[in-house]
């Protein structure tokens, strides 16, 4: 339940965080798209996509840049707020929403984030390695960000990798 609520909250703050592009906008143009899983599917491995990574429940929200499987097209490669990077067959999706590609980043490591530009700050909350956050704005080696559930706050830019 608190990973449905998680995928819930992440796509609402990157909805509404961000200019909603077409849902037509193409990886090329700066976006990804926000999809739904409509029933309930297996998450694929990236090398192998016959062999199953992980299940995810109807309702789940995955990013897609636009990629497909190179021998099956009806496999989109997708990534969880979680970190995995998986296929997923195409008509099990559905358009949810979309997110400017220059506001993700994946974290390098698991890292806090403090509610000032300073480790000596107060912290906001942790984040694991791996995960996904929005960044509204740089300086002096510190990004604002967003994470999937919604807090905001500042990590050190080092910590973090365009996605």
């Amino acid at each position: 339940m608190k990973k449905r609520v998680l995928w819930m909250a992440v796509c609402l703050v990157m909805i509404l965080s961000t200019v909603i592009a077409p849902l037509s906008a193409s990886a090329a143009s700066g976006t990804a798209k926000i999809l739904k899983v409509n029933t309930n599917a297996n998450l694929r491995d990236p090398d192998d996509y016959q062999h199953v990574l992980s299940y995810m429940k109807s309702g789940t929200k995955v990013l897609w840049t636009g990629k497909t499987n190179k021998k099956n097209k009806a496999f989109y490669l997708v990534t969880t707020t979680g970190g995995l990077t998986g296929y997923v067959y195409k008509d099990y999706l559905s358009s949810y929403g979309a997110v400017n590609l220059s506001q993700v980043y994946k974290t390098r490591k698991a890292a806090k984030i403090y509610k000032k530009p300073s480790t000596s700050s107060s912290k906001v909350t942790s984040v694991g390695k791996g995960r996904y956050v929005l960044v509204y704005g740089t300086s002096s080696g510190w990004a604002y960000v967003k994470t999937t559930s919604g807090k905001g706050g500042y990590m050190k830019l080092s910590t973090l990798k365009k996605y």
